[in-house]
């Protein structure tokens, strides 16, 4: 079974994640590591094996459109001269959105100290969105293996910390935090290698080889729609429009997956889709498959 290991900085912050993890298609172990990116280094170095890592808690927001009880997910950390990137930071964004929570993706910056004021501004013009004391360094022991950050906003550039905001906006971020535990253990219920595989002229050929078919594209197009109904044939396939569309349940245990498109689409979507598959663990792809639509549904 996949060991998901689940890192906090603070008690209560581990306490509102374990509320939420009363069912779990994977093993959690949960590690608070302490404030601070010292402490988390020295828990770094010391930390069970595991094989998907994901560090969560509080954060604070550095831009306007983020508020208190809003959930960054990670799509690169940021710590000291090191940019780590998070490719399946789009898949876990979706899921937590479609729980009902105010997620998003962008850059997660792990500092030394509390930031406020004119450095906010500053750590903000140069695109951090929100940052963190502990995500750095533990998610450098990932040492290539699926991690994910996800922080929920207490402060704002509008209430920092120690404002007369901070208790109330402290309280709505733990009761979101409570509900991001089952979304971490879907996540890592989903990563594993596999074989991601383009669409080819011959989608039938394609389909019967896949334990899951992505057509990627508007809902309301007769061709992807098509490209559905072909596909079903031989797999369970799904229409997305965005790889935030793509449900974590779809790819569990789904080892040989297959992208396809309608013409209209961009290709650089399915390149997209493809790098969010990475995040969740190795992929192979075979380079004899070209990205061309079966003769049925070419217009």
């Amino acid at each position: 079974m996949t060991v998901l290991l689940i890192c906090t900085a603070l008690g209560m912050e581990a306490r509102a994640v374990r509320r939420g993890l009363s069912r779990s298609p994977v093993r959690v172990r949960l590690r608070r590591t302490g404030l601070g990116p010292r402490r988390a280094a020295r828990v770094a170095a010391t930390l069970p094996e595991f094989d998907a890592l994901a560090v969560t808690g509080f954060a604070g927001s550095l831009v306007p459109g983020l508020r208190a009880g809003d959930v960054l997910v990670a799509q690169e950390i940021r710590y000291g001269d090191r940019v780590l990137a998070c490719p399946s930071a789009p898949l876990l964004a979706g899921e937590l959105a479609r729980a009902g929570l105010r997620a998003r993706t962008g850059s997660l910056l792990t500092v030394d100290h509390v930031v406020t004021g004119a450095r906010g501004r500053e750590l903000a013009e140069r695109g951090a969105h929100a940052v963190d004391m502990e995500t750095g360094p533990l998610a450098r022991a990932a040492a290539g293996r699926p991690v994910a950050a996800v922080r929920v906003v207490v402060d704002t550039p509008a209430a920092p910390l120690l404002s007369p905001a901070t208790l109330r906006n402290a309280l709505t971020a733990r009761r979101v935090l409570r509900r991001v535990g089952p979304a971490l253990t879907r996540w890592a219920a989903a990563t594993a290698p596999r074989t991601v595989l383009r669409a080819s002229p011959d989608l039938d050929s394609a389909a019967s080889r896949a334990d899951l078919v992505l057509v990627i594209g508007p809902a309301g197009s007769p061709e992807t729609r098509h490209l559905v109904e072909s596909a079903t044939r031989h797999a369970p396939a799904r229409l997305v429009e965005t790889p935030e569309h793509i449900e974590l349940a779809w790819l569990r245990g789904a080892r040989t997956v297959v992208l396809t498109a309608g013409a209209s689409t961009s290709p650089s979507l399915v390149d997209t889709a493809e790098n969010a598959l990475r995040g969740l663990g190795p992929v192979t792809t075979d380079e004899s498959i070209t990205f061309t639509l079966p003769k049925d549904a070419q217009p």
